[in-house]
Order: C-alpha cells, then sequence, then structure tokens
C-alpha cells in the first residue's frame, strides 16, 4: 500500500515532472477568469441553460483559487530547497568547509545537495592532507635551516682553528654555534686534567656562571642522569672528545624541554663539533710544542728560555768537568710595565730590540745571550767567575742607561737591575744559579734599582 502511495505521489518525482505539474495547476487561473467573464458578460442566459447558480459558480471559483494556491505550494517546495542550497554553498565558497547541506530529498536538488556534500567532504579531507604535508615540509625546512646553520658554524670554526687563535676563543665560539644549531640550548665543554683526571669546565653558552663555579667531576660522574642533577636540566646529551687518540673531555648539550630525545641526526651533529673540538685540542697542543721546541724569541732574535737552561745546563757539566768557573746573569728591566703602559706594544718591541743588540754588543763569540720572558734577559758566561760576570754585568748596565736613556722618549732613564751568580760557588745544577741570581734581582730592586748585585 505504502509502495503504491509513494508510487503515486509526487514527492520523489522529478523538477520537470513537479514543474509541469505547477505549470499546469497556475494556468488554470486564466482559463477560469476567461470562463467566467465569457459566461457572466458574454452569454448570460447560459447560467441558466447549464442551471448554474450563484453556489455552483462560487465553488468553481473556491476549486480554482485551492488549485492555484497548490500550484504555489509545489512551486515552492521546488525553489526553497535551491534558495538553501545556494546559501549553503556560498558559506562553503568562503571557507567553511565544515559546513554540510542538510536537504533530503529524492529529485535532482536532492542528488546535488549530495553532490556538494560529497565534494565538500574530498576538499576538507585533502586539506587536512595539505595541513599535515606543511606541517612535514616546516619540519623538512627547519632541519634543512639547521643543517645549513651548522654547515656554516663548521665553516667558520674551520677558519677560526686555521687562523690559530687562542684555544679559549676558538672553544668559546664552537659552543656558540652548538647553541644556536640546537635551538638556543645549553652548551658545556669539560676538558680533562690530565694529571688529577678530573673534568672542569673550558667553555659554555647559555648557562649560570654560578652553576660552573668550582664544578669538577670524575670520570664516573660524567653519566647523562649524574649531569642532569649536577647541572639541573632534564635532558643532557654528552659526546666524548678526544685528542690525539686519547679521551681528553666532553661536550654536553641540554635543555628543560618536556618530553625530549635527542634524534639519532642530532646526536651525529653533535659529534661533528666534538671533532672540530678534538681538531682545536689537537692545534693547541701542537702549537705550544712547536713553541716548546722553537731556540730563538721572536721578537728579539734572541734564544728563548728553554735553549738557555739546556745549554746552561750543558756548561755546568762541562765546568765541573774540567774545574772551571761558569757565570750567569740575570739581567730585568727597571719600571717595565710602566712603559709598556706608556708607550704601547710597538714602542715595547722596539726597545727589547734595542736592548737586545746593545746585549749582543757587550759580550764574545763564546757567550750565550736570551730572552726569559717580557722584560728579562740573561747571559751565559763559559770561564768566567763572579768577579768578571760582575765586571761585564756593570758595562751592560751603563751601556744601557746611557745608550737609551730619554732617547726611547720618556722622561726618566730606563734602566736595569743585575743579578750574578756563577757555578760552583751559586750552586751546581741551571735551577740553582737561576733561583740565585732571581733572588739578586729582587734585592737590587728594594735597594733602588739600576745596579748590578752579586
Amino acid at each position: 500500500m505504502l509502495k503504491l502511495l509513494k508510487n503515486i505521489s509526487i514527492v520523489p518525482k522529478g523538477l520537470r515532472y513537479k514543474t509541469m505539474i505547477a505549470f499546469s495547476l497556475m494556468s488554470l487561473i486564466p482559463i477560469l477568469v476567461c470562463a467566467w467573464l465569457v459566461i457572466t458578460y458574454i452569454f448570460p442566459n447560459i447560467n441558466l441553460f447549464f442551471g448554474l447558480s450563484l453556489g455552483n459558480i462560487s465553488f468553481i471559483l473556491f476549486i480554482s483559487i485551492f488549485i492555484s494556491l497548490l500550484g504555489l505550494y509545489i512551486t515552492k517546495e521546488m525553489i526553497d530547497p535551491v534558495i538553501k542550497m545556494a546559501e549553503d554553498a556560498k558559506t562553503i565558497a568562503k571557507g567553511d568547509v565544515t559546513k554540510s547541506i542538510d536537504i533530503n530529498r529524492e529529485d535532482e536538488v536532492g542528488d546535488l545537495s549530495k553532490s556538494l556534500n560529497i565534494m565538500t567532504q574530498k576538499i576538507r579531507e585533502n586539506m587536512e592532507e595539505l595541513k599535515a604535508y606543511s606541517e612535514k615540509t616546516k619540519l623538512i625546512n627547519l632541519e634543512i635551516n639547521k643543517k645549513v646553520l651548522a654547515l656554516s658554524g663548521l665553516l667558520q670554526i674551520g677558519n677560526l682553528i686555521s687562523s690559530s687563535k687562542e684555544l679559549n676563543i676558538i672553544l668559546g665560539f664552537i659552543m656558540q654555534k652548538v647553541s644556536d644549531v640546537e635551538n638556543n640550548a645549553v652548551s658545556l665543554l669539560m676538558l680533562m686534567d690530565e694529571g688529577s683526571k678530573d673534568y672542569a669546565a673550558a667553555a659554555s653558552c647559555n648557562i649560570e656562571e654560578n652553576k660552573l663555579a668550582g664544578l669538577k667531576l670524575k670520570q664516573s660522574e660524567m653519566a647523562s642522569d649524574i649531569l642532569e642533577k649536577r647541572l639541573g636540566f632534564k635532558n643532557i646529551a654528552g659526546i666524548p672528545v678526544t685528542a690525539a687518540g686519547k679521551l681528553c673531555g666532553m661536550l654536553i648539550v641540554g635543555n628543560n624541554e618536556e618530553n625530549f630525545i635527542f634524534t639519532d641526526d642530532e646526536r651525529e651533529l653533535l659529534k661533528v663539533f666534538a671533532k672540530q673540538i678534538s681538531i682545536a685540542v689537537e692545534n693547541d697542543m701542537l702549537i705550544r710544542k712547536s713553541k716548546e721546541l722553537a731556540v730563538k724569541d721572536e721578537v728579539t732574535g734572541l734564544y728563548n728560555y728553554n735553549y738557555m737552561k739546556t745549554r746552561l745546563d750543558e756548561e755546568i757539566k762541562r765546568a765541573i768537568a774540567y774545574q772551571r768557573p761558569c757565570g750567569y746573569l740575570l739581567i730585568d728591566m727597571d719600571d717595565f710595565k710602566n712603559f709598556y703602559t706608556a708607550h704601547g706594544e710597538a714602542e715595547t718591541k722596539g726597545l727589547l730590540k734595542k736592548i737586545s743588540a746593545i746585549l749582543q754588543g757587550s759580550v764574545t763569540e763564546t757567550d750565550r745571550l736570551g730572552r726569559l720572558r717580557d722584560d728579562k734577559f740573561v747571559v751565559i758566561l763559559p770561564e768566567k767567575n763572579k768577579r768578571q760576570s760582575a765586571h761585564i754585568a756593570e758595562e751592560i748596565r751603563k751601556k744601557i742607561e746611557d745608550g737609551l736613556g730619554k732617547s726611547v722618549g720618556s722622561d726618566k732613564k730606563l734602566t736595569v737591575s743585575i743579578g750574578v751568580s756563577e757555578n760552583p760557588i751559586d750552586g751546581s745544577t741551571s735551577d740553582e744559579l737561576m733561583e740565585k741570581a732571581d733572588r739578586l734581582v729582587r734585592n737590587a730592586k728594594v735597594l733602588g734599582k739600576n745596579r748590578v748585585v752579586v
């Protein structure tokens, strides 16, 4: 029965069918109006012929009005869903893909609404995929930027190492680059003391100084969980640093982010920075060793401390073997720091070269001249006893006082204090002779400077 009613009903019919019905129903109005006009005014007697009364005519008009309203209703039922669907489609077109068209009909309007809903769903799914892809792309770009930043930092570190900058400057720069690559994380380099094997902070970035003050850790305390507690960070990554094939330190990177894990790529990148630290440390070791092996002072061209100490040991051994004396002079410039402060590095180097020239003109070919450090020169005098050594020292003192004097641009004459020691009277080793001469120089300073003390 329901199926029969459904087949008879116009509800499941298409728009074309409904449009034809609406047109047919509404076209009855002008036909009936024309018929009424004909019957009333053209053929007034026809009412009597057909037996039409006023009530019959009223009924016919009522039926006509009903049919017209029915046509209007059918037309409204067709137009309203289309208007609603157009409004919903405009909302979707503005970007609100969460909107759906709620029209349940079994005609073309219903089919169109279903098609639009399917399209909207696909757009929504595509937008979600694009959003997910955008997030992945963003992460990839961040990783690329991190790699580029790391590569740039490594190139800068390489240039810094090749320029032979001081080790503490290089290590501080590396810590800054590690922190930049790891999103401003804390970076810390701890180097091992060769004697005690304890680790101490050598360079850091983004970490409070009070956390590093007096921080020394045993090798057994360099585990991540212990470092997290000692340094106060939730996440710690430690990368060993080696030099000359031996463990020499630890590169530590940490932060306080929740649910954070250092990825394998991040650890590999930290290993690259650790390798740069190894290169910097090894390079510094080579530079220091080369300086130790060098025998000449860079400024004056005289022999350096290592050579003079070795040569003094040799001369003492020879003097003991042949029972001959060996004199030693320690020449200390008076008020050197004041001169350096007043005249600067360039003039100071010129002064040191002038003193070197005076010394070279005051000794023989068998004697040896050297510069221990900034303001101290030494002379080894083989075959010279203390009296002879003191005489040479006095000549040197006078030459410096008279030869330099005010020529260096100072109102006060530049002078030196000299200590004289001799083997075997003052010692039988280089350390003993050097220590004796150093004490005598200090006595000369107390006595008023510009003098020779034996």
